[in-house]
């Protein structure tokens, strides 16, 4: 018996407990179920693998940039800084649940998560869920912060994650990327002239509130794209650029209130300031690194799933990544960025003022795709108006939310920001909080509650609910 057991338990924890190895053989096995040729499932496993190789590498390099000059920064004014951007909440996530051997878990949390969509999915006509999350890099990175904000805030103890709350976690997000992505299925088809898919990723309650909002701040014809943009902000539609620069302008902003004599660099192959600049950029190169294993690893499990999703689930609605909207309105985003941004930077200077023990960095993904998506459904609503309003609040909504949420997240070193997203900023920031004082019950008892909004939603869409997209 002790023999079996060590064999299962050295199973558990030397293969299964490996992310990489979890995620390749459930790519490897969703490719046998497909019908897909050995060597191609294996291709797959191996292209999962190294892409999650490849993403541990740039998470790694993220924390290795950014905690020295965080720790000067604590160590000289007593100032905790974090930037609010998806990939430094993924960061925090994956970089503290592998210190309590708990970073397999995450892909567990997403496993569960993705079944429990693809149940509501298939009992349709019951839950009223017509909308499948298939947005890869997203779900991963959701299942970690989750986890990682939930554990933290509920357990805490050092210990791994225990199982009840793996599986209630899991449930918990399987529920909102169902609720939410069905829920913005008609302000997409709306936005994107009926093209057949919802969006899924960190905005989803959110777009639904300012894209019925925004018809009452704005006219729907006055629209953003017939006013031609200033040509230097092109810049900004390359990631790597605008994170080099949105980068260099507020860590070096830090860096710069640190002073050069607190950092040790070579000075006769330096000055401070191309030292800065070196510094800031590595945060685009490691955000790169970051985004090439995602992309890697996430292709073959979307492909995977979506290939689930048409074998098994015909007529489901798609839920995609945010950039799928943004063809359709080409200034859109931009607005959202530039909007955003000084939101953000007056949220940021206001926890400045009042001496915030947490101070806040702009991220761009936060800035670009949460703001960028939101401005183009407020402008299909409310036209330009709404384009500036709406993003310039929730570039002040992003900062306070992060900044409430945090100061309940702090204290472990591998802590160096949090999503920053809106739903992350609101829906999950009041989560985490409330479950810090009432449990685990609160992500359980969240789950019924959310699952009656389709209902809500069936009824008010009756006569068209099952055949906005196509016939089903």
């Amino acid at each position: 018996m002790d023999l079996v057991l060590n064999v299962f338990m050295g199973f558990i924890n030397k293969f299964l407990g490996q992310a990489p190895l979890l995620l390749g053989t459930v790519v490897f096995i969703g490719y046998l179920l497909l019908h897909k040729k050995w060597y191609e499932a294996l291709q797959g496993f191996i292209k999962t693998f190294v892409g999650f190789k490849i993403l541990q590498v740039g998470t790694g390099g993220l924390v290795g940039t950014f905690r020295p000059i965080i720790e000067k920064l604590t160590a000289k004014y007593g100032i905790d800084a974090f930037v609010i951007d998806p990939y430094f909440g993924q960061t925090s996530g994956t970089e503290y649940l592998d210190t309590i051997n708990s970073l397999s878990f995450v892909g567990y949390v997403m496993l569960i998560a993705f079944a429990f969509n693809i149940f509501l999915v298939a009992f349709r006509k019951q839950s009223k869920i017509r909308a499948l999350f298939i947005t890869g890099h997203i779900m991963y990175q959701q299942s970690a912060v989750l986890l990682w904000a939930l554990y933290w805030v509920i357990e805490g103890t050092g210990n791994t994650v225990s199982i009840p709350l793996i599986i209630v976690t899991g449930l918990f997000l399987g529920t909102y990327w169902s609720v939410g992505s069905n829920l913005i299925i008609e302000p997409t088809q709306e936005v994107s002239d009926g093209s057949g898919f919802t969006v899924g990723h960190q905005q989803m309650f959110t777009t639904f509130i300012i894209y019925h909002l925004s018809k009452k701040i704005g006219n729907k014809d006055s629209d953003v794209n017939t006013i031609k943009a200033p040509g230097f902000l092109s810049i900004f539609n390359d990631n790597i650029v605008a994170n080099a620069l949105i980068m260099t302008v507020f860590v070096g902003a830090i860096m710069l209130f640190i002073g050069a004599e607190n950092f040790d660099y070579n000075r006769n192959q330096y000055i401070f300031a191309t030292y800065i600049w070196e510094q800031c950029a590595y945060f685009a190169v490691y955000i790169t690194i970051v985004l090439t294993g995602v992309r890697l690893f996430v292709s073959e499990l979307t492909a995977s799933f979506h290939g689930i999703s048409n074998k098994l689930l015909k007529g489901s609605v798609p839920a995609v990544d945010c950039p799928v909207v943004f063809g359709f309105s080409p200034q859109g985003p931009m607005y959202g960025f530039i909007f955003g941004f000084f939101g953000q930077l007056i949220g940021i200077l206001t926890l400045v003022a009042i001496g915030s023990p947490i101070l806040l960095i702009a991220g761009f993904i936060c800035l670009f795709f949460d703001n960028g998506t939101l401005a183009v459904y407020a402008n299909k609503a409310g036209g330009r108006r709404a384009a500036a309003i709406v993003p310039f609040l929730c570039g002040l909504i992003q900062v306070f939310g992060s900044a409430l949420v945090l100061s309940y997240l702090v204290g472990p070193p591998e802590v160096i920001g949090w999503m920053g997203m809106m739903d992350w900023a609101t829906f999950f920031a009041g989560t985490t909080i409330l479950s810090n004082y009432l449990g685990i019950i609160v992500p359980i008892v969240l789950i019924p509650i959310l699952l009656i909004i389709p209902q809500l939603q069936y009824r008010r869409y009756k006569d068209t609910y099952f055949s906005t997209m196509r016939d089903l």
